[in-house]
């Protein structure tokens, strides 16, 4: 896997790209946590933290992710390659 450098807009501009399902890392809230793109939105991305996905009994739909900002995303793997923020 490739681990390219980015910083803050090409970083948003890949996570615009995203669909569903994709790897993020965050820091939210003081809280460092890899998660799943559920929804990208024009203020925030919605996702669900991989802790949840593990835990997780019921039916896929059923999950409610968190919204965090753009600037929350530490980084993101789009087509086999890991962007990460510099």
């Amino acid at each position: 896997m490739t681990v390219k450098q980015v910083e803050k807009k090409e970083l948003r501009d890949q996570v615009g790209r995203c669909m569903f399902g994709e790897r993020v890392v965050v820091d939210h809230e003081g809280k460092r946590f890899s998660a799943r793109i559920q929804h990208v939105g024009v203020t925030g991305v919605k996702v669900v933290p991989e802790t949840m996905l593990v835990e997780h009994e019921g039916e896929p739909g059923d999950i409610n992710g968190v919204t965090v900002s753009y600037d929350d995303i530490r980084e993101v793997e789009v087509d086999g390659i890991t962007y990460r923020l510099a």
